[in-house]
C-alpha cells in the first residue's frame, strides 16, 4: 500500500475510533401518552395522610391544656381551703380570683408597724403558712409579692417590707426562683398572689 494510502486510512480509522468512542447524543424519544396508572396523584395522596395523621394531635394540646388548667386550678382550692382553715374569722382574705389565681392579703396594720418594715408576728404566722403550702405544691409560686407604705404610693419603705416579705419566705425554705420580685402593693395591704401549674 502507497505511503500516501495509508497515512489517509490511518487518518480516517482514527477519527473513526473516535466517533465510536464518544458517546452518542441522547434520542429524543417522542411523548407517550399518558397510562392508566398516574404517577401525580401518589404524591397528592401521601401528602393528604400526614394532616389526617395530625389532626388528633392538634386536637389533643387543647385538651391537655384545659385538663393542666383544670388540675392547677384544684391545686389551689386545695390550699386556698387549707390556708383558710387557719384564718378563717380573721382580717385575713385567701380568695381565688377569675384568673386562677389564689390571692392572700393581709392588712397593713397587722403586718408593720409605721415607719418599719420589720414583719410583725401576725404576718409572720402568715408568711409561714404560705411557705408551708408552697413547700407541699413545689409546682406553685408567688406571681405577685407587694407590700404597702404607711400611705399610699411606691416608695422605698414599701419596697423594704416587700424584701423582708420575700426573705421570710426564702428562709422557711422557698426558693427563690418560685418568688415574684418584690413591689409596692397598691392597696394597704401585703398582697401575695399564688399560681401554680399541674406539671
Amino acid at each position: 500500500m502507497p505511503a500516501s494510502l495509508r497515512i489517509r486510512f490511518a487518518a480516517s480509522l482514527t477519527v473513526l475510533l473516535a466517533a465510536c468512542s464518544t458517546a452518542p447524543p441522547p434520542r429524543s424519544t417522542p411523548p407517550t401518552a399518558p397510562g392508566p396508572v398516574v404517577v401525580a396523584p401518589r404524591p397528592a395522596a401521601a401528602t393528604q395522610t400526614p394532616p389526617a395523621a395530625a389532626a388528633p394531635a392538634a386536637s389533643a394540646a387543647p385538651a391537655h391544656a384545659a385538663e393542666a388548667r383544670t388540675a392547677a386550678a384544684a391545686t389551689l382550692t386545695v390550699e386556698q381551703q387549707w390556708l383558710d382553715s387557719f384564718f378563717r374569722g380573721t382580717p385575713v382574705t385567701i380568695r381565688q380570683l377569675g384568673d386562677g389565681t389564689l390571692a392572700v392579703d393581709v392588712p397593713r396594720e397587722f403586718c408593720f408597724d409605721a415607719g418599719k418594715s420589720e414583719v410583725k408576728p401576725a404576718l409572720a404566722a402568715v408568711l409561714n403558712k404560705v411557705a408551708e403550702s408552697l413547700r407541699r405544691r413545689p409546682h406553685a409560686r408567688v406571681s405577685v409579692l407587694s407590700a404597702p407604705d404607711d400611705k399610699a404610693g411606691a416608695t422605698p419603705l414599701a419596697l423594704q417590707r416587700a424584701t423582708q416579705v420575700q426573705k421570710h419566705l426564702r428562709e422557711r425554705g422557698v426558693p427563690q426562683p418560685r418568688l415574684g420580685e418584690p413591689s409596692a402593693a397598691g392597696s394597704a395591704a401585703v398582697q401575695l398572689r399564688i399560681v401554680a401549674s399541674a406539671s
